[in-house]
This record gives C-alpha cells, sequence and structure tokens, in this order.
C-alpha cells in the first residue's frame, strides 16, 4: 500500500504578483493568473478570509502544482 506523499511547501525569496481569478477561501483553494498562467492557489497561512476575483495578490511560494498566497 502507497501512502499519500503531500509534498514541502517551497518558498519562493521573493514573493511576486498575481491576480486572482477564482475565488480563494480558508476553505477552498482557487486559482490566479501568474505570470501569465492559470494556477491552483491556496491561502498561505490558514486565515479566515475570501479573495475575489480581481484582487491583487502576493505569490510567496508553491506546494507541488499549487501556489500559496496572502493579500496584499
Amino acid at each position: 500500500m502507497q501512502k499519500f506523499r503531500c509534498d514541502a511547501p517551497k518558498m519562493f525569496s521573493k514573493p511576486q504578483p498575481g491576480v486572482v481569478e477564482e475565488k480563494i477561501t480558508s476553505d477552498e483553494p482557487g486559482r490566479v493568473k501568474y505570470k501569465t498562467t492559470y494556477w491552483p492557489a491556496m491561502l498561505f497561512r490558514d486565515d479566515s478570509m475570501t479573495l475575489a476575483p480581481g484582487q491583487e495578490v502576493a505569490v510567496v511560494g508553491r506546494q507541488g502544482i499549487t501556489l500559496l498566497v496572502r493579500p496584499l
């Protein structure tokens, strides 16, 4: 039986700009536009907040193919 392996987050040395395309909440990941491409994204810290489409965010890292974001 193979165990599920959760990739450790890889933090960027400098936050990069992104824009929310699909709502992101503390309970649900969403999607952001980052460097001309759309990526799955989730909040970096488990804050009780909602990031709305069109909102600018800081992309601070990634976990697997999911970007880690925080509000600006």
